[in-house]
């Protein structure tokens, strides 16, 4: 039992935090148990499903922070998404920086991306994002690269107005690295009544990250629209990469001019870090604020969301 006790301590100081940039989310999606793919759009098509930039007109400059206090892992991110065009073709920029300190082990870590999405149709839209990482320190780990080129390609079909899917192939050039780990996600969102948005989500992970694992994680959520002004949000799942369960709740404040957002994760059942030795519940807490370019904007349900 101690040789156990004690790898896994090793294990928790040397390996790459276990709150990797594949799972930095944005503070909205955080809100909803991780569950968005099919309907990604504003700042988190870059993130998680390109191809969601199109579903809606709207022109936003983001920024966000986020915390997980299991290895003191500190995001930092930015993003601008333009969808205003007149055919739906859309653009997204984002950077993600990352920190960690855990017991003086620090880690760095730079992520940069560029996404585009193009429809077809009423029906069909499909987007890319070219992303470039550089990693230093604690966030490296033996025998895994320190970042590089890969790429996401996704599809969203929307076959009626208040029903999508979405699909994406993550990561698709290996960069030999847990943080980054290839893998193919899904989803479906479903609106309906006007304010309500319904999503559920998987994520299937082809490599395994640094601890050794693969599987697949299912999330799901909803955001309800209170008078334009407020929405809330309510989510959950299981997470592969932990191998914990976990709830979710979201807050944005609205205007016609931005958005301020909250959002937290909280586990309630624990994974393992080594056979018999199971991890701390993990807590995330992330915000963010959204500005509206004016007179480019879609409707006040889809700005809370």
């Amino acid at each position: 039992m101690l040789r156990t006790l004690l790898f896994a301590s090793l294990l928790t100081l040397a390996a790459a935090p276990a709150h990797a940039f594949e799972d930095y989310q944005e503070t909205r999606v955080l809100g909803m148990g991780g569950a968005s793919r099919a309907f990604a759009i504003g700042g988190a098509g870059p993130l998680i499903n390109p191809s969601g930039m199109s579903l809606a007109k709207t022109y936003t400059v983001e920024g966000g922070y986020e915390y997980a206090h299991q290895f003191s892992d500190n995001f930092l991110h930015a993003s601008v998404v333009d969808s205003t065009s007149e055919y739906n073709i859309a653009g997204g920029l984002y950077y993600t920086y990352h920190f960690s300190d855990r017991a003086g082990a620090v880690g760095h870590g730079h992520e940069a991306g560029l996404a585009i999405s193009l429809p077809f149709g009423e029906i069909l839209a499909m987007g890319a994002t070219i992303k470039y990482a550089h990693l230093t320190g604690a966030d490296t780990f033996p025998d895994s690269h320190d970042g590089g080129v890969t790429f996401d390609i996704g599809a969203t079909v929307k076959p009626i107005k208040t029903l999508s899917f979405g699909v994406v192939g993550a990561n698709l050039y290996d960069l030999h690295d847990g943080q980054f780990p290839r893998g193919s996600t899904y989803g479906a969102a479903y609106i309906p009544l006007p304010n309500l948005l319904v999503a559920l989500d998987g994520r299937t992970n082809l490599d395994p990250d640094n601890y050794g694992r693969k599987g697949t994680s299912v999330m799901a959520g909803g955001d309800f629209t209170i008078a334009e002004r407020v929405a809330v949000r309510l989510g959950g799942g299981y997470d592969a990469a932990t191998g914990a369960g976990y709830l979710t709740l979201g807050v944005s404040g609205l205007s016609e001019i931005g958005a301020f957002d909250a959002g937290l994760r909280q586990d309630i059942t624990r994974g393992d870090l080594a056979p018999g030795v199971p991890a701390s519940l993990q807590t995330v807490l992330g915000v963010s604020l959204r500005l509206f370019v004016p007179g480019q904007q879609l409707d006040q349900r889809l700005q809370s969301f």
